[in-house]
């Protein structure tokens, strides 16, 4: 036993790597020299200096691998990200110590596991129990632990798991559950996975261990990932692994799948390993999210422990921002999907979505990527149509619109199946209505004349005015995927197409703003104005087609501002200018509205 007192992880791992140099320069070094030896025999001065460098390389490398052994074991033991120096008592003094002791332990486990197969009772199981006491407080040293590992072997490893399994949770047959999760991490299946994870995680482990994630049962797996904090690496692997298993692989496969669920915990306590399995593997990411899964797990808290899971990783700013940005993208590739069960499948719909809660939240920051996929796509298509009609100077979409690798990967049809599928909460529906606002907002207007040909500002006001009516294009389509009442259904399709209108305020002269205090009146009255538009035509008091009325309630728009501009004794716009202003408060907005009024029908 001792302490280690004043030992800096960052200045020791420093010290290794000067040392890896000066092996590197003896080894480079020693067989040219010892080749001039030989050759001037006994006129060479300094023959004893061949062993000196002999020594000197090995004093590095076993140094190297004592600080390393310490090192990896202060770092289990006091696991923290701060800097300087660190102090723990560790359980021994040395490598060869720790290996010992591990030896003997992993012998006492063995026999008393080989007695208990003779006996099968509850006091030949309690005498496991109490050999594998001896592990507390020593599995945090690697050296141990990889020594124990190794004494042990894969098979009677996973036999001690199964064997706990079958004496103190013989009812969880497809994983652990929360219950017997607790009492297992405070027993012999908590140290074993904690022994594990100190072996695995400093690279302790042979070739045997990484055979064992493709043979090892479910449950075994997902205790591991669930009782001890594992490595990036492995706990990848696992997940994996699992998601690509048969589904009926279990033995109990109708059982409720509390593996499904230990994993999402996993992930939810390593928010970067999850970040980047969602970036690199959106297969299996796509099998986690996917609705059946969801649907059919049999356990209601595996969606609240994804969506934390989803939460730790999507969050703005967590981690490196292009393996977030890809994260997102396969989420959205995957619940908006074309055969998505997220919308319009036999599951029915996400009402109460902890998942659709966690994505709306954390959205914000994408949305502008998404409303210029949107915006491009739109201009692209109008510039195709212009093409095929033979005109002679058909649209060119606007510079500087489309959105920048990897967003351009992403289908817009599939970001409006994604909306659809958040809108069918109320709560996310009104998250996400909420963040598009914001983003409109934020683009302050106010720093662009829209008016004045070839001028920069109003190419700039054009850009962002598309941007804003792909935004709401991209809602006003995802709310033909919610199902909502009519009154519900107004009032979203009305606050979308308001949300270009919102920020169209900031432009006009300070003077002939909408009054601050009667603002929201003025907007609120329009919006009821356009809520009776929409209603009337879903409960057929209105002969007017659904071309008819989008057309009537993207003009409403146009005509709000005109009027704030005549009721403040400002100058109106010329009737050029009034169609320049409805075209860009359109933006792509008008055949998104009309489609959204014909699937809703009237």
């Amino acid at each position: 036993m001792g302490e280690f007192v004043g030992i800096d992880p960052l200045g020791a791992d420093k010290l290794i790597r000067q040392m890896e140099t000066g092996k590197e320069v003896l080894g480079r070094t020693r067989p040219g020299l010892e080749a001039a030896i030989a050759e001037a025999g006994a006129d060479w001065a300094g023959r004893a200096g061949v062993a000196a460098m002999h020594r000197t390389w090995a004093f590095f490398h076993e140094s190297q691998q004592d600080l390393k052994w310490r090192i990896d074991t202060l770092k289990r033991m006091v696991p923290t990200q701060q800097k300087g120096m660190l102090t723990a008592t560790v359980p021994f003094s040395n490598r060869t110590e720790a290996e010992q002791a591990a030896k003997n332990d992993a012998a006492a486990i063995t026999g008393a596991l080989k007695h208990h197969d003779k006996q099968l009772s509850q006091q030949s199981w309690a005498e496991v129990e109490k050999a594998a006491a001896a592990l507390k407080g020593r599995v945090d040293d690697p050296a141990y632990a990889a020594a124990l590992l190794a004494a042990l072997g894969p098979k009677t490893f996973q036999k001690l798991f199964r064997d706990w399994m079958n004496t103190q949770a013989a009812g969880d047959r497809r994983g652990l559950t929360p219950e017997s999760g607790k009492r297992a991490g405070d027993g012999l299946p908590g140290l074993l996975a904690k022994a594990f994870a100190s072996a695995q995680s400093s690279g302790r482990l042979g070739a045997e261990w990484k055979k064992m994630i493709e043979t090892a049962p479910s449950d075994v797996l997902t205790a591991l990932v669930k009782l001890a904090p594992q490595s990036r690496t492995f706990l990848t692997q696992v997940a994996i692994n699992l998601l690509n298993r048969p589904p009926n692989s279990d033995t109990f496969p109708t059982d409720p799948n509390w593996n499904l669920y230990n994993l999402a915990k996993a992930f939810a306590a390593n928010p970067e390993a999850f970040q980047r399995f969602l970036a690199e593997h959106p297969k299996e990411a796509g099998i986690m999210l996917d609705a059946y899964t969801i649907k059919s797990s049999g356990v209601p808290a595996y969606e609240p422990a994804l969506a934390e899971a989803l939460d730790g990783a999507l969050k703005p700013r967590f981690g490196a921002d292009d393996v977030r940005e890809r994260a997102w993208i396969n989420v959205i590739n995957s619940i908006g999907s074309e055969h998505s069960l997220w919308i319009g499948g036999s599951l029915g719909t996400f009402p109460d979505s902890p998942v659709s809660r966690v994505l709306a939240k954390n959205i914000g920051p994408i949305l502008d990527k998404l409303a210029r996929g949107q915006a491009d796509q739109a201009a692209r298509d109008a510039y195709e149509r212009a093409k095929a009609k033979k005109a002679k100077y058909p649209p060119v979409p606007l510079p500087y619109l489309a959105p920048r690798p990897p967003w351009n990967t992403l289908d817009p049809a599939v970001t409006a199946r994604f909306f659809g599928a958040l809108a069918q909460d109320p709560v996310a529906s009104e998250t996400l209505r909420k963040a598009g606002k914001d983003y409109v907002e934020e683009m302050d207007m106010g720093r662009f004349q829209p008016f004045g040909a070839g001028d920069y500002s109003a190419a700039a006001f054009h850009n962002y005015a598309e941007r804003a009516g792909a935004l709401a294009s991209l809602m006003l389509s995802g709310s033909t995927y919610a199902e909502w009442s009519d009154d519900q259904y107004a009032e979203w399709l009305a606050g979308s197409i308001l949300m270009p209108v919102d920020f169209m305020d900031q432009f006009v002269p300070v003077t002939g703003k909408i009054p601050g205090t009667g603002k929201a009146k003025v907007l609120d009255e329009v919006k009821d104005r356009l809520k009776k538009m929409i209603t009337d035509y879903l409960d057929g008091e209105t002969p007017a087609t659904a071309e008819t009325v989008a057309e009537d309630l993207v003009n409403a728009q146009v005509d709000m501002m005109v009027d704030s501009l005549r009721a403040n004794g400002q100058s109106l716009p010329t009737a050029l200018e009034q169609n320049e202003l409805r075209k860009a408060t359109m933006g792509g907005m008008l055949g998104a509205v009309t489609n959204a009024l014909k699937m809703r029908g009237g």
